[in-house]
Formats: structure tokens, sequence, C-alpha cells
């Protein structure tokens, strides 16, 4: 059982498809090779039985490491017309590298001194046709992994060959192909290369937080991690929507590896301005407080999730402030968030009186302008009630704006996309009649 259960993990399968994986693997652990009835490997037939899928990595690693031709053999033996020893070989490759990434060292001598040659073995497998998906996938693992790892014999070229490959109906699955990503975007010298390539970008971002399985969701979320360590391509991640992709896997994702990942994710895009207004406004930090009430068999994700909700917090607290709530008005496009919220007005609303109320001015000429657009000037009315709810002067103030027939005549809209300006126009008039009291104040 123990064995059945690691294997599910490391071919990050589930359900059905774990029985059905492992059944594959038994049967590939199975099979015997005979590689003395074929060219490329009977030379070294007798050695390569002592090398086995299941033996422990260490032994697999001192067997090449001492007979490197015995690596080479077994890339030469991805020739051979047999599904069954392709997949043999593919098998023994990726456990052993999956059991220790150490075991990646091999690769690096292997590669100066013996002058292994890997890249077009498995290039030559890859362009292929009707290759099934179990070859193809772990074919694309094995390469990309490698490149990731001792990147410095491989070049653009190379990778640009591999890309084409993946990206073009090869057989590969779509975890398969987002599993090699990743693997090339591990590598600093051509991660950018990788998400520079066409369809790259696409491929990552297609991803779809409600219906994708937790495997394609981790690799995504894995694949956009490795990329915000680069800060230029950080800057253009706002353009793919990627705060608005993780809040919903937060919020429909509870696997825990998963959820780990994102929050480890929105560490490293804090520090970038744009993509943390964002997550200020997207309301992420609900989305994080919301995880700390669910059931979680690792006690230390309660930590992660309480650290990352502080963390937000900080910036909402910070960010929250009226000199943002001024920039967005210069700009002259209003939208909803934390700083349109009530908690934002009782904290600042005195801070409209700065420079002869220019703020409040800014926002009435909002709504006589005739380009603002809907959105904004729903924004602006509820704004303009806000400010009339809370500012001991508000209602005299709103009245030397004269902008209450503009709110009567934005009730009165019967233009489809100004339902919601409707509404917010009516309860800004609302607000505006209610606070009678206010009117004995008036000279």
């Amino acid at each position: 059982m123990a064995e059945t259960a690691s294997f599910i993990e490391k071919y990050k399968v589930e359900n059905n498809e774990a029985a059905s994986a492992a059944d594959l693997h038994q049967k590939i652990v199975s099979y015997k090779p005979e590689w003395d009835k074929h060219e490329a490997t009977k030379v070294h037939a007798a050695n390569l039985k002592h090398v086995e899928i299941d033996a422990p990595a260490l032994k697999n690693k001192a067997i090449l490491a001492g007979n490197p031709a015995f690596a080479q053999a077994l890339l030469d033996g991805l020739a051979i017309r047999d599904e069954d020893m392709k997949q043999w070989i593919l098998t023994f490759f990726f456990d052993f590298l999956r059991e220790d990434s150490s075991c990646f060292t091999l690769f690096d001598d292997m590669f100066y001194k013996q002058q292994l040659k890997f890249y077009k073995p498995l290039m030559t497998l890859l362009e292929a046709e009707n290759l099934n998906s179990y070859i193809a996938d772990k074919a694309a693992w094995l390469l990309t992994a490698v490149i990731g790892h001792v990147p410095f014999y491989f070049n653009n070229e190379d990778v640009s060959g591999v890309l084409k490959v993946l990206l073009q109906a090869n057989g590969c699955s779509e975890l398969g192909v987002l599993e090699a990503i990743t693997n090339l975007l591990k590598s600093g010298e051509f991660r950018r290369s990788v998400w520079e390539y066409p369809g790259i970008s696409e491929r990552i971002f297609k991803v779809n937080p409600k219906a994708d399985p937790p495997p394609y969701l981790y690799r995504c979320i894995f694949a956009v991690w490795l990329l915000s360590f680069d800060n230029e391509i950080t800057s253009h991640l706002k353009n793919y929507a990627v705060v608005k992709k993780v809040k919903d896997i937060l919020s429909f994702s509870r696997t825990e590896k998963v959820i780990r990942l994102c929050l480890t994710l929105l560490k490293n895009l804090l520090p970038h301005r744009e993509l943390c207004e964002e997550i200020v406004e997207d309301g992420v930090l609900e989305a994080v407080q919301q995880l700390e009430f669910e059931k979680w068999r690792d006690s230390e994700l309660y930590d992660e999730i309480r650290d990352m909700s502080s963390m937000i917090a900080t910036q909402v607290q910070e960010m929250s402030n009226f000199d943002r709530y001024e920039r967005e008005l210069q700009t002259g496009v209003l939208s909803w968030g934390f700083i349109h919220s009530s908690k934002f007005w009782a904290e600042n609303v005195l801070k409209f009186e700065q420079n002869d109320f220019r703020a409040l001015k800014c926002l009435a000429g909002l709504l006589t302008d005739p380009n603002t657009e809907p959105t904004t000037l729903a924004v602006a009315c509820h704004d303009l009630g806000e400010f009339v709810t809370m500012h001991p002067l508000g209602k005299r103030k709103v009245a030397q704006l004269n902008v209450k027939e503009k709110i009567m005549q934005l009730m009165g809209s019967t233009d489809q996309v100004h339902r919601e300006v409707r509404r917010e126009a009516l309860l800004c008039c609302q607000k505006i009649m209610l606070n009678k009291w206010q009117e004995m104040d008036t000279p």
C-alpha cells in the first residue's frame, strides 16, 4: 500500500486514473528487456540486465557513474521499434531522476567527459508519428528536465526545437506539455526565451480554476511561480489576469499543495506595485482568510494562511489611503474596490477638505462629463452619497456643487447600460434627502 501511495503522488494522478497508472507502471516494471536481441544494446546486454527500474536510485546511480556507456546504450535503445522497450527505458530514467534529483549531476559529467548523445535520440522520438501519450509525456519530461537542470550544454535553438514539438499534436497530453514547459522554466538561462516563444503564455494561462484537475492547476501555478522570479516577465503578468486566476483557485481548490503554492506565488507578486494593487482591490484577502476555516491535514498550512493574510492586510492598510483615491480620480476612471468602501470613507472623509475640497470637485466633475463611463458614474454617485452621510458638512458641500439635478437625471435614465448607475444615483439621492438635519446649519 505504501508503494502504491508513493507512486500516485509521484505521477500526480487521482481516483480511477491512479489505479490504471499504477497498473501500467507495474506492467512496465515487470517487463524484461531483451537487450541482446538489438544492435543498439547488445554490446552492453550482460551489464544492462543489472539495471532495474525499482532498484534504489543510489544503486542505479553507481552503475551509470561507473559505466557511462550504459546510459548511451539506453538512449540508443529508444530507436528500437518496440514500445515496451521504450516505455521501460523512459520509466527507468523518470523514476531514477524523480527519486533523487542529485542524479542529474550524472548528465553533467557524461556531457562533459563522454560527449553523451542525449538531445537527438529524444527529439527523434518526440517527432515520431502516432506516439502514445505515455511515451511522449515521459520523453518530453526527460528531455526538458535535463535541459532545466544542466542548461549549459544546450542553447536557445535546442529549446526552441523542443517547444515547437511540444506545441504540435505530437502525442503529449495537456499535463505532459505543461510539465515539460515547467521543467524548462526552471532554468534561468532559458526562462525568458521560453516565455517569449509564441503560444507558451496562452498554454500556461488557459487554466480553468473551476474545472481543471489538481495536477494541472498545480503545474500552471508552478509555471507562473517560476516566471515571477524574472522582474520583467512579472511586470507583464497583469495582462493575463494572474491575480484573478489565483483568487479563483484559492476559492475553488481544496488540494493542499495547490493552495500552498498559490500562497507562495502571492508572496512573490506582492512586491510588484501593480499586481499588489490588484491583489488588494480584487478581494484576495477575503479568499485567503476563508481558507483558515477549512480542514487541512497539514497543520503548518494554517500558519502559512495566517501569514499571507497578515501580509495582504498590511498592503490593504497602506494602499487604501487618500493619496491613492486622488490618483484614481485623476485618471477619470473609477472602479469598485476597497477605496470606495464605507471603511475607507470613515477613515478618510475629513481629508476631502484638503486643497479646498479638490477631490470632491473632481468627483462631481465626473458626473457632468458626457464621456464618463457607466461604472465610473455609478462609483461617483456612491462616493458622493458616502460623503454626504459621513462628512459634517456633506450635504451643504454637495449642494454647492450643483450636481443634484444631474443625479436626478441619472436616476431616470432608461439606457440598459445604466442599470447600476440608476441604483447608485437613487441611493445617493436618498442620502441627500434623508440628511435634513444638516439644513439647520445652512445660512
